[in-house]
């Protein structure tokens, strides 16, 4: 039976394939690489069900079968299918493949045992994908090599295993996921992705900007997804050039990097990764080498540590927002038809957020949410966290929670900043933690104001209360422009004296 390749922590990388209209997924360790089908293969003297005959990959005569006569499938050709190369007990073997799916990482506790009687199974193991819940079947290489008849060769191209004891990306060859953006073209150790997706369903977001285009949904959350190109410094992806996606776990979150197409899963020497001069490329963290893939061509070489360590990465992966479903509410009909009547009304949106506790502020008042920035430059004014620049602009940095009179919330890994405009000026909010975006479904239009009637919104006491999307709680309603007013009328009453002292 296939050994199961196993990461730290017991996950199990695979790569996924399309076998005869069928999910099917193979570990890393028993497959080698992916290179194109020619539609006319060498012949060989061998006969058996699904031998197609043989093709030259470097210095083998690699023997190629379809498994679809053996199943009972209709064996048609087409010209964009693909030969995996299958390997188990020295031996390798190429299989007939539809398309490559990527690869995925799941739990060893995720693979359910099949077995038939009186017969072995060409499958060891099933298992739903956790994110798609697509059905897969697990493909025993042991099994596909072991039939009467097909012949294999000597897997002489190979002298460790893909993902040994060494960890991510070591070893005497490395398995690269291959990717194309618009014209540049990319490699990154497979077991730093997570999986991937043939076709996101990219949306326009408060997120969207130059390095995040927009949102998908996946894994019930609404999650970034960044072009890059513009990551990288190297343009930008036009919207329709995004046609894949990959996903990275960065520890605090999903982040989806926006493809053009998923190319192939690749096997390469290590040594034939070439280094890159530090002051050829804009980010010589992130792009650290070249290879050449057969097929393909020169490809610049991610290092996936340095990607999922970027700030930039870390500050998308913090805003992940959880996506409501029937099952978060107890199928509370009530509150989906509250919710659906009140996006059917044109009801404005709110986002919702944490600083120690929970509030929400009209998302119409946020110009755009930003990853809190590794520094700011400390202005030595009371109440201010510091400053950034942001798109040519000097931007001041409060502290939320500090100016609605509660404890100071230091940054953590899901802090991010909130960006709005007031009287034509920028300033940023920390805030620790996003929670969701939703429709206003009630408001308390005749609460009482306690205090000034013009500091309604501005402090937790007198902001009114709202409930938003098919949340039962209530929350109070911050108005971020007359808090920002509020917070320069007060330095300005605080310099006043100074300079009229310095008169």
């Amino acid at each position: 039976m296939t050994a199961v390749v196993e990461e730290s922590g017991g996950d199990v990388v695979y790569g996924l394939l399309r076998l005869a209209g069928m999910d099917v997924a193979l570990p890393l360790s028993a497959l080698r690489e992916v290179v194109p089908c020619p539609l006319e293969l060498a012949g060989i003297p061998a006969s058996a069900p699904g031998l197609l005959g043989a093709i030259e990959l470097r210095r083998l005569v690699l023997p190629v079968v379809d498994l679809r006569p053996v199943i009972g499938r209709p064996d048609d050709r087409r010209p964009d299918q693909v030969v995996v190369v299958l390997a188990h007990g020295g031996q390798v073997l190429g299989l007939l493949a539809d398309e490559v799916r990527g690869v995925t990482r799941l739990p060893a506790s995720a693979l359910v045992a099949a077995r038939a009687r009186g017969e072995r199974l060409l499958f060891s193991h099933t298992f739903r994908h956790p994110d798609t819940g697509r059905a897969h079947t697990v493909l025993d290489a042991e099994a596909v090599l072991g039939r009467p008849g097909v012949p294999t060769v000597a897997d002489v191209t190979r002298e460790a295993s893909v993902l040994g004891g060494a960890g991510r990306g070591s070893g005497a060859v490395r398995m690269l996921t291959v990717v194309r953006c618009g014209d540049h073209r990319f490699a990154i150790d497979a077991a730093y992705v997570h999986t991937t997706l043939p076709t996101p369903d990219l949306r326009t977001s408060v997120l969207s900007g130059p390095t995040c285009p927009g949102v998908m949904t996946y894994a019930e959350h609404e999650v970034p997804v960044v072009d890059p190109l513009a990551l990288l410094g190297l343009g930008r992806l036009a919207r329709e050039q995004i046609g894949a996606g990959l996903v990275l776990d960065v520890g605090t979150g999903y982040v989806v990097l926006a493809l053009t197409a998923l190319l192939e899963l690749a096997e390469v020497p290590a040594a034939d990764v070439l280094p890159l001069p530090a002051h050829a490329v804009a980010r010589p963290d992130v792009v650290t080498g070249m290879v050449q893939v057969d097929g393909v061509g020169d490809c610049l070489v991610l290092a996936g540590d340095a990607l999922l360590a970027d700030p930039q990465m870390a500050g998308f992966a913090s805003v992940n927002t959880a996506v409501a479903t029937a099952d978060d509410h107890g199928d509370d009909t009530a509150s989906t038809v509250a919710v659906a009547a009140a996006a059917a009304a044109g009801a404005p949106s709110y986002l919702t957020f944490s600083l120690g506790v929970d509030v929400a502020v009209p998302l119409d008042q946020v110009v755009e949410i930003l990853p809190f920035p590794a520094s700011l430059t400390d202005t030595a004014v009371d109440g201010l966290l510091g400053t950034i620049v942001h798109r040519q602009t000097a931007v001041p940095v409060f502290c939320l929670s500090t100016l609605l009179g509660r404890e100071e919330r230091p940054p953590t890994a899901t802090s991010c900043l909130l960006l709005v405009s007031v009287d034509g000026e920028l300033a940023a909010f920390a805030v620790e933690v996003l929670r969701s975006i939703d429709p206003l479904t009630w408001r308390d239009e005749t609460q009482q104001v306690r205090g000034a009637a013009e500091e309604r919104g501005t402090t937790l006491r007198t902001a009114p209360l709202v409930r938003v999307g098919a949340h039962a709680r209530l929350l109070p309603d911050l108005d971020l422009r007359a808090i920002a007013r509020r917070a320069a009328a007060e330095r300005a009453a605080t310099r006043s004296p100074e300079l009229t002292t310095a008169g």
